[in-house]
């Protein structure tokens, strides 16, 4: 962000990622969020990260953390592994997205 552009901050996020040649496999850890913004009117979020491996591969490309209630800063210490060629990971995104959990209506994108 530039100077004057923090208003559109709505939170930060600790992801890892290694590349495992010997089984071919993409490691992607989802380890914490920091200061994400508040969705619900108790001034917190219930988050959990999506995480999708594009262009699809079917339903083994989503995943999502468990939901944390009641933090803007999270842990979560999940690892998520996909089977991928090395020489297909230069074709692939991996589109990482939080979420608000709401029962009963629509989840709330937070970043």
């Amino acid at each position: 962000l530039n100077e004057g552009e923090d208003s559109e901050e709505r939170g930060r996020i600790l992801i890892s990622l290694m590349y495992n040649s010997q089984q071919s496999r993409l490691m992607v850890g989802v380890i914490r969020c920091a200061h994400l913004a508040a969705m619900d009117s108790n001034g917190y979020s219930d988050p959990f990260v999506k995480i999708y491996l594009r262009p699809d591969m079917g339903k083994k490309a989503k995943n999502k953390t468990q939901i944390k209630k009641k933090t803007l800063n999270p842990e979560f210490n999940e690892e998520f592994s996909y089977e991928i060629k090395h020489a297909e990971l230069a074709k692939k995104t991996l589109d990482v997205s939080v979420w608000d959990y709401d029962m009963g209506k629509s989840n709330d994108f937070i970043g």
